[in-house]
């Protein structure tokens, strides 16, 4: 089953619909954009059931939510449903978002590592679609799966512990390296700056791009500048380069201007 295919079906809709918790780093981005956000009209892509809706769309002097799965926009619709017609939702793929036109949005959030569900390829179109759609001098913020943490189940003294309170970790972690990648080699993880990997979704099997933080930063420069990077576990700006060679935080929030 596809990613797309899967986020299409009606009961990972409802599931969706029922989130409503901003994660660390998005309540520091939140925090730090509300002085920018009423002047602001916000594109905010893969917007699931709408978890992200109900925190920013206050804020801003228009929003709209995208997803390429039809079901999640309906979703979204019924949940939003009364809410002031400033805000709005449509089906979009971000990697061809013709219905917007160049420079329409101040502030482009993409979050969930909903870029992490497309490849590499598919990713840089992404990237360039919300250069395009984002004004100059404008915001964008994502998030993405960080190629760091995948060392946690592909090293033996990551894998495996004696501690009988971690031991349905170390049973994942040893499904997750010996069932859905098993074909993946450990020196793949070492030295790669970004591949695939396989994890366990609403009971099915899925693929995500995983990237390391430094070579995140030198992908978003063709289109952003100031890039900025948000630790998941405090929701603090990670700043010194050394700490982003080693975080293994799970996934990483990154915020950076639009050229």
């Amino acid at each position: 089953m596809s990613n797309q295919s899967l986020y299409g079906r009606s009961d990972i809709a409802t599931g969706y619909a029922g989130e409503s918790n901003l994660q660390a780093p998005e309540e520091t981005i939140l925090r730090e954009l509300i002085p920018f956000l009423p002047t602001a009209k916000m594109l905010d892509i893969g917007v699931g059931g709408g978890r992200t809706t109900l925190h920013f769309a206050k804020w801003v002097s228009e929003y709209v939510g995208v997803d390429y799965a039809e079901r999640m926009v309906e979703a979204c619709r019924r949940r939003f449903a009364g809410y002031p017609d400033t805000i709005s939702f449509q089906v979009c793929d971000a990697r061809s978002m013709e219905q917007f036109e160049a420079d329409s949005f101040d502030f482009v959030l993409f979050s969930y590592n909903g870029i992490d569900c497309i490849d590499h390829e598919g990713r840089l179109t992404v990237l360039q679609e919300v250069g395009r759609v984002g004004k100059s001098g404008g915001t964008f913020a994502f998030s993405s799966h960080n190629l760091n943490s995948a060392v946690n189940f592909f090293e033996w003294r990551r894998m495996i512990s004696l501690d009988p309170r971690r031991l349905r970790r170390t049973v994942k972690r040893l499904f997750l390296r010996f069932v859905y990648n098993r074909d993946v080699k450990l020196g793949t993880v070492r030295n790669s700056a970004h591949t695939l990997l396989s994890d366990r979704s609403y009971r099915c099997k899925m693929q995500h791009y995983y990237i390391r933080p430094l070579a995140q930063i030198e992908q978003l420069k063709e289109h952003f500048t100031d890039v900025r990077v948000f630790s998941l576990i405090t929701g603090s700006e990670i700043k010194d380069m050394a700490e982003l060679e080693t975080v293994e935080d799970n996934w990483l929030y990154y915020l950076c201007r639009i050229k």
